[in-house]
């Protein structure tokens, strides 16, 4: 495998999590990254020390120009577009700004740029190749620009799968349980878009307070499925929930399936899949476990056994849990794995 040279545009909760990831794999050598805090100093500061992940034991340090990881000097930018980044000797951009006009301009640059592949942490880019790590990633070699889609889909689009290969889906709920996120109010406020800077969402609920209630909201994940998978979009519904909690999600996933089955046999679906794979994407587990137990998980989804639910042979219930963004982050990790493997 070639070593992919890396910029990270955005260093962010996401941005951050690939840093860490690849500090534990070295899967590809971090050049640059891009961020618009303006303070060196504290983006060091904030990689060496996290309120969920903890304390990093490598050596973290910065000048005006860098910030240096265990002694290896990593450059820092500080444009607030991505289309100013000096992308010199850079083989993938990860753009994990989650900003919509970097997505944008990203798309402009394509035909003209020297980077191998640009990857968007989002999809908010029509044109990307939407890619759900364990499901597609055999499409990563077919366009320079790559979604790595987000990550209630990276933990659905697996299970869902698994169902649709065997069994057939005729119609299913899909529920999420979301920690709160970044942009998400201590104290009660406008809801204002990460995406966006300077809008306000219309879903006024979402600017309450995130660490006193649960908060319902619609989700993007079944339009986001319906990028790999076009059909989900009639079949399946959803609704989601943001949680007072920093970190690990879960889902309930309801589906009518065209085959009848029964509980066993989608164990043991499940079980073979897990058995085979060749890279971290399902995991089962009958154990008692909260959500605390899950946090840094590299898994995509964590299939809890003990609430798997069959109905009348062919209505099932899947109870799952993922690490919002260690498990998501991982996978971005493996995208540029492949790159290396696959796109030399």
């Amino acid at each position: 495998m070639k070593k992919q040279r890396v910029l990270i545009n955005g260093l962010g909760r996401i941005g951050r999590a690939i840093l860490r990831i690849n500090l534990q794999q070295d899967a590809f050598e971090l050049v640059a990254v891009n961020d618009i805090n303006p303070d060196n100093k504290n983006i060091a500061y904030l990689i060496k020390y996290d309120s969920t992940y903890g304390r990093l034991p490598n050596e973290i340090g910065s000048d005006d120009r860098n910030i240096y990881i265990d002694g290896k000097s990593v450059k820092v930018f500080h444009e607030s577009a991505i289309k100013d980044v000096d992308f010199t000797d850079i083989d993938v951009v990860i753009d994990a700004s989650g900003i919509k006009a970097n997505s944008k301009q990203i798309e402009e640059m394509e035909s003209t740029s020297s980077v191998k592949k640009f990857i968007i942490t989002n999809v908010d880019l029509k044109s990307a190749k939407n890619i759900i790590f364990g499901v597609n990633q055999d499409k990563i070699e077919e366009s320079k620009v790559l979604s790595s889609s987000i990550c209630d889909v990276v933990s659905l689009g697996p299970v869902y799968s698994i169902l649709k290969k065997n069994l057939g889906i005729q119609s299913g709920f899909l529920t999420t349980l979301h920690p709160w996120l970044s942009y998400q109010n201590l104290l009660d406020g406008p809801a204002k878009s990460w995406s966006q800077p300077g809008d306000v969402f219309s879903h006024y609920a979402l600017g309450r307070s995130s660490v006193m209630s649960l908060i319902p909201k619609s989700t993007s994940a079944i339009r986001a499925l319906s990028n790999v998978y076009p059909e989900a979009y009639d079949k399946i519904s959803s609704f989601s929930y943001r949680t007072p909690n920093a970190l690990v999600a879960s889902a309930v996933l309801t589906v009518l399936v065209e085959k009848n089955t029964t509980k066993e046999e989608i164990i043991k679906l499940l079980e073979d899949e897990e058995a085979i794979q060749k890279y971290h994407i399902i995991q089962t587990t009958d154990e008692p476990l909260i959500s605390l137990d899950y946090i840094q998980n590299d898994y995509s989804v964590i299939i809890d056994k003990r609430w798997i639910q069959v109905s009348n042979n062919n209505h099932l219930e899947i109870v799952y849990w993922y690490d919002n963004e260690w498990g998501y982050s991982s996978r971005i990790v493996d995208i540029v794995k492949y790159i290396g493997e696959k796109c030399v």
